[in-house]
């Protein structure tokens, strides 16, 4: 009977970061040890599909939505933008860092056509929710969308 092995894609990710973290004790900048590499880049993202339209909500907590840009096409979806660290914060004391800062950006497929003249965004308590009708097919074009802060 053959033997099938399983590989992590990520483990030689997590034997490096195990040996940084040896030779780094103090960084505030690496994961601990035994923390897992998986997480995508850019924002965590649950997609939703009811009878008439594709629902994205994205996890982008600390962030001003005037600093998210939305792009919608026919079959996909990215949202890009920057969450800015407090300019009183500073990296001294920190034992761990998990929060990212930075500029990001995403790039999500949807499942079906969508119409992106009809697609609206709001950002409220962290997230961010497109909602999108889909489509009965046409040409493909993009549209920017404008955030509404619900807060």
């Amino acid at each position: 009977m053959p033997h099938h092995l399983s590989w992590n894609p990520f483990s030689e990710f997590a034997r490096l970061r195990d040996e940084m973290a040896h030779l780094f004790p103090d960084s505030p900048l690496l994961p601990m040890r035994g923390q897992p590499f998986h997480r995508m880049p850019g924002p965590s993202v649950d997609i939703h599909e009811t009878e008439k339209e594709i629902i994205v909500s994205a996890e982008i907590p600390g962030v001003d939505p005037q600093e998210l840009d939305v792009t919608v096409d026919e079959t996909q979806i990215t949202i890009s933008g920057e969450i800015k660290r407090g300019a009183d914060r500073d990296e001294q004391g920190y034992r761990m860092i998990e929060r990212r800062y930075g500029r990001f950006s995403r790039t999500i497929p949807l499942p079906v056509e969508v119409k992106p003249d009809e697609a609206t965004a709001e950002y409220r308590h962290g997230v961010l929710e497109i909602r999108m009708n889909k489509a009965e097919g046409g040409r493909i074009r993009s549209r920017k969308l404008q955030i509404i802060d619900k807060h």
